[in-house]
């Protein structure tokens, strides 16, 4: 039937990176990846391109361009390694293509070899019995990335789309070679990370190993060689394995006989005669292999893809191969590779006219190699995160290209098709920078107003809840992404290891964004790295008030000159010596910058040469060197260095040492502010007062020395800390500023005056920073720091180092001044303490008003804020205001469905005990036994699971609330049942604590019991707090207080009837009424109404289903664990109407009956409200019995 490939399409992205770039901004030699990998271009794709996207985008392509209609397809087959999910295949997303939903097909996977093993699927299927008429399409589709490393510059990006069908363009030939191994040479085993495990040396071993097996097996089939083959396409890694498999085939043509060679070929010399083999058959080469090596050398590796571009770039270069037999080898890692023979039956011009291969590439656009790197760096920082929107640059897409809109909270992915009609949307790269410090703002404020489009909730702050509140249940906060992942950029231990010697650990200091920095007209938002409290704030406040009381930072910086100097010894003769460096100025300059040619491309190297003659017959060569973005250290130090001998030779003198000069005179910065004078009033303090007092206090600081040293301090704490966050030589900016300070008499570096109704300040030092090269390139969080600057060059960091020094200063001096430094330092020295005495991140603000209400800033007083902190909840319900006891805690980290994230759950009470009890709920103490019973977490997040299966969708996401508050109704339910099943005396107080009375006393009952009613009456007080602030609806907030109630209730009478069956007095309705409340069906379901507008009708409509709920899952359940429950003596439904009939010891033969009667039952419920639920709700019935049957199907976890 001549099955094969009808048609094929390829598809890659609009961007890609050039390799001969990539080079020099790797700073490694010249061709190693044009010439040492032969690659050309490597194509890669934005954040808002993935492999369904692409793979949507080929497939849809495939269809329009050759004009088939979806519903010819009956088969579709994904190749890929490139996963989105690890469950849900790409195949799926595909399905939006087509109307019809009968075609068959998933995802293959096995590293580079899924789409060959897809093809094959294809074919065997359109050649089975299977097989109904219809075409099938096979894809191929990868994103191939790498850690910075060698490895890297063989990335790429596309996808290969193919039509199957019979009588095809290109036939698959009846014999093929298949060698598969457990190897791992190639393997991506970290599931958080889309970088791959390699070893290179292995993967190449295993791919020549594979040829081998492949060759040898196709010989005994068909006696191969590629004498009787017109081309070769392989799959292609980088293309200089190409060359070495192309070689390797003639090598095994040539111990075959198939064609012979002047020199000694076998498999020990292959790797030594690899150049000779090339050089020999070079016409082959090039007439049958390299045409197929167009778009592989273009766009880098596709991985899956590789080696069918390869037949693609055949039709480009050729045109026309029909009659042409076309050997395919195809390799994947782990490994598995297969050789086969595609032979040409039809034209392929039409083909060529409709792919335009040659054109599309001329149309792509080439991306900075700086920001691809940022690129990768910023995917992997936020690989595989959720809640993501995509603003797409529609410049860097093509016409008719799916792309990624969002990523939900659910991890679920949105893609839409641009058409080239979209408005031009904003990128990273054009943001206003002025939007950027607002977003960041927003971010810090937790302020995000993407949360209210997701419907989430903006977390409000601590300091606003009324005490009893905080902390007690907390989700974990929105996350501040921003640009920085802190988790993921942090040193590894080995790379410290490697910067510095006897390394024995690592120190970490926290990161601040400095705001508000107004700097010659651009907002900056300045990362900054410092232990010490209320810099960051401090001068963000400056700088606020500078940018609005002023016209914020005026800055001008000189060129990036750095001074390096050759000691000259043994001098007799000055004057002499200053002729012959005159004289030999240009040769000395020209040798030097032999020593620094990359910089010298850059527009940098030695610019200059100075002589200064010191005394006793000793002087400095000053070199002055441009050093463009460096700080320039090694720089410098390498090209004195160089010139020292010639310098020697020249001179006659004898030179002494050579090193740079970290007093950079030559590399200034000045900055300056003005104000409004009228506008700095501050603390009941005017304008004139405020800048009148900073005057003073600066010219306190010219007259006295030691006064001048703290003043500079001040401004080193700005400076330092953004010199630590962006990888400066914090030693060498200090150096030189305290040098700049000294040089006649140690002075202030700043100047305050006033001048024309305006408050000047400036600054004006020497300051050597760099934005590339030193130990930058070695810690990504340097690089993000930078990222945040926009990428300044090193004049533009020093500016804005400057500008934060100057703030610094300034903030200083206003508080000094006004209300002295102690006041903003010492509330967040208390915030250390605070932390330093472990209190808990939900109470630190409250140990900071503690302390400061004290006036007493010490451990101590943090320490003794826990106890303080009970008597606020203490004093409301105590009349008498009896001592306080030793506080007990209880806490949980709950995963429930429907939250991406993590509940925690913390709570402080009394329990009347003598010493503190501190439990969490997956302790596996005797009390937690007690309270708790043998459930555990995997038993709670399994009945939410099946309490969530039937659940009331409301037109708005589920709020993180509606999920606490059925959390604290389960817990309510769970320790109130165990309390009761252990004594039923509890009943008593459950009553009194129905009733509002908190002044309970229970000195004479265990330790277990008290802690046990003391977390269930917090409990149940969180609870109605929660209902109380967070449902909007009387009716509602009403229905669940009472719902609370109606099950607490009827744990006691459940318990209570059950204890009279010892006296054989059973009430079968009233037991099944109370005892379906063990299960709190009705509450989920009140609690999915909270983010709904509901009638009082619907809320009766709501318990009537819930009840129906309730009633099914007793009913199974109750069947399901009889014997247990008979054993235990705990409540059940279905024991106690075998007790009531007197059939326990023969239970097994009643339970279809049971089952029967109280099913007739259930469905009469069933039938009263099915009518009367609103459509929207009528599905939730049949939910609720497929969600019984599902987990009481088998044996229950519950």
């Amino acid at each position: 039937m001549d099955v094969g490939i009808q048609y094929i399409e390829v598809y890659f992205p609009k961007t890609y990176v050039e390799q001969k770039e990539l080079e020099q901004h790797d700073k490694i030699s010249e061709g190693k990846y044009q010439i040492g990998l032969g690659q050309q271009g490597m194509s890669f794709v934005y954040n808002y391109e993935d492999v369904n996207s692409m793979a949507l985008t080929s497939v849809r392509n495939l269809l329009r361009k050759y004009n088939i209609d979806p519903k010819q397809i009956g088969r579709l087959e994904i190749g890929t390694e490139t996963l989105t999910d690890k469950s849900k295949s790409t195949k799926t997303v595909l399905m939006r293509l087509f109307e019809q939903s009968d075609i068959e097909g998933v995802t293959t996977i096995n590293a580079c070899y899924g789409g060959t093993q897809a093809l094959f699927n294809s074919i065997a299927w359109m050649q089975s019995e299977a097989w109904d008429g219809r075409l099938a399409i096979v894809v191929c589709v990868d994103v191939a990335v790498y850690a910075k490393g060698p490895a890297r510059p063989t990335g790429g990006a596309g996808a290969v789309a193919m039509l199957i069908s019979p009588n095809a363009t290109f036939v698959l030939e009846k014999n093929r070679s298949t060698h598969i191994a457990d190897m791992y040479d190639f393997y991506k085993p970290i599931m958080s990370s889309e970088y791959p495990t390699v070893d290179g040396q292995l993967s190449i071993t295993s791919y020549l190993d594979s040829i081998d097996k492949c060759y040898e097996g196709l010989n005994k089939k068909e006696q191969f060689n590629t004498q009787k083959i017109d081309y070769m396409c392989f799959h292609s890694p980088f293309h200089k394995m190409v060359q070495k498999s192309f070689c390797r085939f003639l090598m095994h043509d040539i111990l075959n006989g198939a064609q012979k060679a002047p020199f000694e070929v076998n498999k020990q010399n292959f790797n030594e005669i690899q150049a000779q083999l090339l050089k020999q058959y070079k016409q082959q080469w090039e007439s049958k292999v390299l045409p197929s090596c167009l778009l592989s050398q273009q766009l880098g590796n596709i991985y899956t893809g590789s080696l069918y571009t390869g037949l693609i770039s055949l039709i480009e270069n050729y045109k026309e191969l029909q009659g042409k037999r076309i050997a395919m080898f195809s390799y994947g890692s782990g490994s598995a590779a297969s050789l086969f023979i595609l032979r040409c039956n039809r034209s392929t011009l039409e083909q060529f006219k409709i792919q335009q291969i040659t054109q599309r590439l001329s149309q792509r656009s080439k991306i900075n190699c700086q920001e691809y790197e940022d690129h990768l760096m910023e995917k992997q920082l936020t690989y595989n995160q959720p809640n993501k929107q995509f603003n797409p640059d529609f410049n860097r897409l093509f016409n008719e290209t799916y792309y990624l809109k969002s990523i939900d909270d659910k991890y679920r992915r949105q893609y839409v098709l641009y058409d080239g009609k979209q408005q031009i949307n904003f990128t990273s790269n054009n943001i206003s920078k002025i939007n950027r410090l607002s977003q960041i703002k927003n971010q810090i404020e937790q302020k995000d107003p993407s949360l209210s489009e997701r419907g989430g909730e903006i977390k409000e702050p601590v300091s606003t809840r009324k005490l009893y509140n905080k902390g007690w249940i907390k989700q974990k906060p929105y996350r501040i992404l921003m640009w920085i992942n802190l988790k993921m950029v942090v040193y590894h231990l080995q790379n410290a290891n490697l910067m510095i010697e006897n390394c024995i650990g690592k120190l970490s200091l926290p990161i601040g964004l400095g705001l508000n920095f107004l700097i010659n007209g651009n907002f900056y938002n300045v990362p900054m790295a410092i232990e010490e409290p209320s810099v960051i704030a401090a001068a963000s406040a400056a700088a606020k008030v500078i940018s609005e009381c002023g016209n914020g930072f005026q800055v001008v910086s000189s060129r990036p000159v750095m001074m390096g100097q050759i000691q000259l010894l043994d001098i007799t003769n000055p004057d002499r010596l200053q002729c012959v460096l005159d004289q030999n100025k240009q040769l000395l300059i020209d040798r030097g910058n032999q020593a620094c040619q990359s910089m010298v491309k850059r527009g940098g190297g030695v610019e200059n040469i100075q002589f200064r003659y010191l005394n006793q017959n000793q002087g400095s060569l000053d070199i002055y060197i441009n050093v463009c973005d460096s700080m320039g250290a090694n720089l410098v130090n390498t090209v004195v260095e160089h010139l020292g001998p010639l310098v020697e030779e020249l001179t006659q003198t004898r030179v002494g040492i050579k090193i740079l000069s970290n007093l950079c005179s030559q590399r200034q910065v000045s900055a300056e502010f003005e104000l409004q004078i009228e506008k700095l009033a501050y603390k009941g303090f005017s304008g004139q007062e405020v800048a009148k007092m900073i005057v003073e206090s600066y010219q306190f600081a010219q007259l006295d020395i030691y006064r001048a040293v703290t003043h500079n301090k001040g401004i080193l704490n700005g400076i330092e800390a953004v010199c630590l966050a962006t990888g400066q030589d914090t030693r060498a900016v200090n150096a030189s500023l305290h040098a700049h300070a000294s040089l006649n008499q140690y002075k202030p570096l700043t100047q305050y005056f006033i001048k024309e109704n305006k408050l000047i300040g400036q600054i004006s030092v020497p300051i050597s920073v760099g934005s590339q090269g030193g130990v930058i390139p070695q810690n990504p969080l340097y690089q993000q720091c930078l990222r945040i600057l926009d990428y300044p060059n090193s004049q533009k960091l020093a500016e804005i180092m400057v500008c934060v020094g100057l703030a610094s200063n300034f903030a200083a001096l206003r508080a000094l001044t006004v209300e002295g430094i102690q006041k903003g330092h010492m509330n967040l020295h208390a915030r250390n303490l605070a932390i330093a005495s472990q209190i808990p991140e939900f109470l630190v603000e409250d140990a900071v008003q503690f302390m400061r209400n004290r006036n007493s800033f010490r451990k101590e007083t943090a320490e003794e804020f826990l106890g303080a902190y009970s008597i606020y909840q203490i004093i409301p319900r105590q009349q008498d205001k009896r001592a306080l006891n030793t506080l007990c805690t209880f806490s949980g980290e709950f995963y429930l469905e429907g939250s991406s994230d993590k509940i925690e759950l913390h709570i402080v009470f009394d329990c009347s005990a003598q010493e503190s009890i501190h439990l969490n709920f997956q302790s596996q103490s005797e009390i937690s036994q007690t309270i708790f019973g043998s459930k555990g977490l995997e038993w709670l997040q399994n009945l939410f699971t099946i309490l969530n299966q039937v659940r009331i969708d409301s037109p708005h996401p589920t709020k993180n609330t509606t999920l606490r508050i059925k959390l604290l109704a389960i817990l309510i339910n769970l320790v109130s049942y165990n309390m009761l099943k252990r004594d039923q005396s509890t009943g008593y107080f459950i009553k009194e604590l129905i009733a509002n009375n908190i002044d309970l006393h229970f000195e004479n009952k265990d330790l277990a019991f008290r802690y046990g009613l003391a977390l269930l009456s917090e409990l149940i007080r969180i609870f109605k707090y929660n209902i109380e602030q967070f449902v909007g609806s009387q009716d509602l907030r009403q229905a669940l207080n009472n719902e609370l109630e109606t099950i607490l209730i009827s744990h006691i009478e459940c318990f209570q009837l059950w204890e009279k069956v010892k006296s054989k007095q059973f009430d079968n309705e009233r037991f099944w009424e109370f005892r379906k409340k063990r299960l709190s069906c009705t509450m989920m379901l009140l609690c999915d109404c909270i983010n709904m507008k509901i009638e009082p009708n619907l809320i009766d409509l709501v318990k009537c289903l819930g009840d129906i709920y309730e009633y099914e899952i007793t009913l199974a359940r109750d069947t399901s664990k009889w014997n247990n429950s008979a054993i235990t003596q705990e409540p059940n439904t279905f024991v106690y109407w075998l007790l009531q009939n007197d059939k326990l010891m023969v239970g097994n033969q009643f339970v279809q009956e049971f089952v029967r009667i109280y099913s007739e039952i259930l469905n009469e419920k069933k039938k009263y409200i099915d009518p009367l639920l609103p459509s929207e709700m009528k599905h939730l019935s049949t939910k609720a019995t497929r969600a019984v049957q599902m987990y009481y199907g088998q044996k229950s976890k519950l």
